[in-house]
């Protein structure tokens, strides 16, 4: 099952195809059918959460956040058929993805940086 797990790590990080799986690896088929039966079970969703939550206790910190940091990136799609709009402040046509992260990090650790009209937290070294 070891395998399986880092058969699958490899895919996501890698961004390759399953099909493209190197051979010291179980067969593709077999590693997509448990991604999909954990990703439809919810186990990677427990996975996820149960790991979030013991970082932010060894942290010091609440086991679940009460605050984050919300982004926005426009993304060009092709002319196929689909769900798409169009963002007049960067004039680009596709898809608006956001995504939401937890601050974890203290803020001693911070540093303040102008970005944009705006201002953006980096984590120091």
């Amino acid at each position: 099952m070891r395998q399986v797990l880092n058969a699958i790590l490899y895919v996501v990080v890698g961004g390759i195809k399953w099909r493209m799986l190197p051979r010291e690896y179980p067969k593709w088929k077999s590693v997509y059918h448990y991604f999909r039966q954990w990703r439809d079970d919810g186990t990677w969703r427990r996975l996820h959460d149960t790991l979030r939550a013991r970082v932010r206790q060894k942290a010091g910190r609440h086991k679940h956040p009460t605050a984050g940091c919300l982004d926005s990136q426009s993304v060009k799609t092709t002319e196929i058929e689909g769900e798409r709009g169009y963002d007049a402040g960067k004039q680009v046509k596709g898809r608006k993805r956001h995504l939401l992260v937890d601050t974890l990090v203290e803020p001693e650790k911070r540093q303040k940086r102008r970005v944009g009209g705006g201002y953006s937290s980096n984590r120091m070294g």
